[in-house]
């Protein structure tokens, strides 16, 4: 007896080996497509006022060389780049919506200093963050670091950028 076409047509499906992996790379490519598109577009508005700010510290500071931007977000919203001059200064300009603050890296607490600082402040305890940005109306250190190692709860510490003083400790709930 030999089979009928139908049946033939039944056994030999047309998703062979080949054709399904095209089907799943396709797939796969437009899912990283997509990540990335939507990636790029939810990091552009940061990234846009990242541009901005390096561009107004380079024309209201008179920075040449950038050496990095973050923004710090506490009772205002201040955008602190460092960087360098052309007489290769270093300098940390804060801008803020009403003007900026120019100070020497020289003239206060550097990252390290501000660490250390801490360090001899709350020995033994685990710094998580440390950002320079702006408290109590003026330039500052922030650090977040690990409380209570058994709860891990978390504290915010400030300290002046100026003379190193400790300005404020926020001791966080969780």
């Amino acid at each position: 007896m030999t089979p009928s076409r139908i049946s033939e047509r039944r056994r030999h499906s047309a998703w062979t080996g080949w054709r399904l992996t095209l089907v799943i790379a396709g797939f796969l490519v437009f899912v990283a497509v997509v990540f990335a598109v939507f990636v790029r577009s939810a990091d552009a508005d940061y990234r846009g006022e990242e541009r901005s700010a390096i561009a107004r510290a380079k024309q209201e500071a008179g920075l040449t060389e950038i050496e990095g931007a973050s923004k710090h977000v506490w009772e205002e919203s201040v955008w602190v780049v460092r960087g360098k001059d052309a007489a290769a200064t270093e300098w940390f300009v804060w801008l803020r919506e009403d003007g900026s603050v120019k100070e020497k890296a020289e003239d206060g607490l550097d990252e390290a200093a501000a660490a250390a600082r801490f360090q001899a402040d709350h020995p033994g305890k685990k710094i998580v963050r440390q950002l320079p940005g702006w408290f109590a109306g003026q330039p500052a250190w922030e650090i977040r670091y690990i409380d209570d190692p058994a709860s891990k709860r978390q504290a915010i510490l400030f300290y002046s950028f100026k003379d190193g003083s400790q300005l404020k400790t926020y001791s966080l709930i969780g």
